[in-house]
């Protein structure tokens, strides 16, 4: 796989994981203003992801190149994610689904090595900005690996407020003590 088509496939994905977040918030909205605020926060949070995959694009691209090959991520699989996100794209558009099921679907999401890849392009981002001498870029970065935990945390805060089933706030909280 070459940068380029790295950076494309983790654009796909946020930009998937965005429209299923806000698809989340137009069918449990009704439950409660709050949880359609929650799944608004969310799907906004992927777009700046996917945003920010853009910009890392544009740095790595000057840096070293768009075809230059990416050896480090071999072991992921790229097509166990994409079937688990059509799964949950599904799951949603058949339309009756439950808050736990939705937190579920975003707890898996948000544990999936779809994460590896969006982090590892962030460590490649930050070689391009140090490569550029761009320090004034690093703040960016660091902002984002900050975000990255708020987001996490967000999931796990709704997850203990509005769920049900105590073994999905126990994996909530799993996948936090990961992301630590």
């Amino acid at each position: 796989m070459t940068l380029g088509e790295l950076f494309d496939l983790c654009q796909d994905i946020e930009l998937r994981q965005a429209k299923l977040y806000a698809s989340l918030s137009l069918h449990l909205g009704s439950v409660d203003e709050r949880i359609a605020r929650f799944w608004e926060q969310m799907s906004t949070e992927e777009w700046q992801h996917y945003i920010l995959v853009d910009f890392g694009r544009s740095v790595c691209v000057d840096a070293f190149g768009i075809d230059a090959p990416v050896t480090e991520l071999s072991n992921i699989p790229v097509q166990q994610i994409t079937d688990a996100l059509n799964a949950h794209e599904q799951k949603v558009e058949n339309g009756e689904i439950s808050l736990d099921e939705a937190f579920a679907i975003a707890i898996a999401i948000e544990g999936s090595e779809a994460d590896a890849i969006y982090m590892y392009l962030l460590s490649i981002m930050r070689k391009a900005i140090e490569q550029g001498d761009q320090p004034y870029l690093i703040d960016r970065i660091v902002q984002v690996e900050k975000d990255m935990v708020s987001h996490v945390d967000g999931l796990v805060k709704a997850t203990q407020k509005f769920a049900k089933d105590n073994d999905l706030i126990r994996k909530a909280h799993r996948l936090k003590a990961e992301h630590g």
